[in-house]
């Protein structure tokens, strides 16, 4: 087996792509939710907790939708190269920090490295 097939083979489904994307963008809102301010509250101070945690965010859901964008164009061509692998690693890789939540589509699970003890 040559190695653009073994890479190939380990690229997820465009349906799978979707369904990670979803997950990972779900979690950033989620940790987002608290700094959303109604029409009327004061700005969150520029440095504090908040704001930080709104920025770390907001770039977790910016690369996430990077490189779903990058996966799927790739995943269109009938030959997928190297940056969709790298693309598909670093989601994966992403994902590691919610291997225990419930709502990980349950074949994440499987592509996870094994957890060190």
């Amino acid at each position: 087996m040559t190695d653009l097939a073994s890479a190939q083979r380990s690229l997820p489904r465009w349906d799978q792509v979707v369904a990670l994307r979803d997950f990972i963008h779900s979690r950033t809102y989620a940790a987002v939710a608290p700094t959303i301010r109604l029409n009327g509250e004061p700005p969150q101070a520029p440095a504090s907790d908040l704001a930080r945690v709104s920025e770390v965010s907001q770039a977790l859901y910016q690369v996430t939708s990077h490189l779903c964008s990058q996966l799927y164009a790739e995943l269109a061509t009938d030959s997928p190269g190297s940056a969709a692998e790298a693309s598909w690693q670093a989601l994966v890789s992403i994902t590691e920090a919610w291997r225990e939540d419930p709502e990980l589509p349950h074949w994440m699970s499987e592509l996870l490295p094994v957890k060190p003890r």
